[in-house]
């Protein structure tokens, strides 16, 4: 389903009724808004599967650091290298 919508003088775009009545959208729904160039994708945003998903990439992301090599102080020192930079 797509629909043209207008943005407010506020920066503000309405889901069309139909796609909110479709996709159960309530209100105070949370969304994750990602903009690439000319794209701009919405994402509703369940707290509890987020936390869910967060954590298994930390699990996997934790797990290539170390079949890698790579410490918590070797990214700490990055980390404070691209800090100095970017001061």
């Amino acid at each position: 389903m797509a629909e043209v919508v207008t943005i407010s003088s506020k920066g503000q775009v309405v889901i069309p009724s139909k796609i909110r009545a479709a996709m159960a959208i309530r209100k105070q729904d949370k969304f994750l808004i990602v903009h690439d160039r000319d794209t701009i994708l919405l994402k509703r945003v369940r707290e509890e599967k987020l936390k869910k998903r967060i954590k298994e990439l930390l699990v996997k992301f934790q797990a290539g650091m170390k079949s890698g090599g790579i410490s918590e102080k070797d990214v700490e020192e990055v980390i404070r290298k691209v800090r100095k930079h970017n001061a």
